[in-house]
C-alpha cells in the first residue's frame, strides 16, 4: 500500500506547521496547516495523490485569504515610544513663559519642559498645548 506512507506525510507537516504557528503567531502557516490536515484525511480515505496535492493548494490558498483580514485586525504592529518620543501627542499647560525668543514651559505628564510654538506665537500661561515633536531638549507644540 503506497498511499498510506503519504498519509504520515501529511500528519507530520500538518503538526509541524501547527507548532510553528503557535511559535509565531502570525497567522500565516495556519492556512497550511489546515491544507495538510485536510490532505492527510484525503490520503486516509484512499484518495489519489494529484488529488491530495490539489486539495492542499486549494484548501490552502482559500483560508490563506479568509484569514488575512482577521490577521491584520489583530496583529497591529504599534511601536512603543520611548524616552521624549512618547510624549508626542499628549497636552499640556504651558505654565511660565513669554520669552521674546518664543519659548515657553509647559507641564506635560507631570514634567516640565521647554516648549517652541509651531508657528512662533506666544501663548498665555494656561494655555493648552499638544506635543507635535522633538527638538533636541525642546518640544515642539501647538495650541489646542
Amino acid at each position: 500500500m503506497f498511499i498510506l506512507p503519504w498519509f504520515w506525510i501529511w500528519v507530520v507537516l500538518a503538526a509541524a506547521l501547527y507548532v510553528c504557528e503557535m511559535l509565531t503567531t502570525s497567522f500565516f502557516l495556519l492556512p497550511f496547516a489546515i491544507g495538510a490536515t485536510v490532505s492527510a484525511i484525503c490520503a486516509l480515505l484512499l484518495a489519489p495523490l494529484w488529488l491530495q496535492w490539489l486539495l492542499f493548494i486549494v484548501i490552502s490558498v482559500i483560508t490563506l485569504i479568509a484569514l488575512r483580514p482577521f490577521a491584520r485586525k489583530i496583529s497591529v504592529n504599534r511601536p512603543e515610544r520611548s524616552g521624549v518620543d512618547r510624549l508626542i501627542g499628549m497636552t499640556g499647560e504651558i505654565i511660565e513663559g513669554d520669552a521674546p525668543s518664543g519659548e515657553q514651559r509647559a507641564r506635560i505628564a507631570r514634567e516640565v519642559w521647554n516648549v517652541t510654538l509651531v508657528d512662533g506665537r506666544v501663548l498665555a500661561v494656561g494655555a493648552l498645548v499638544r506635543v507635535t515633536g522633538v527638538d533636541g531638549v525642546h518640544l515642539i507644540v501647538e495650541g489646542v
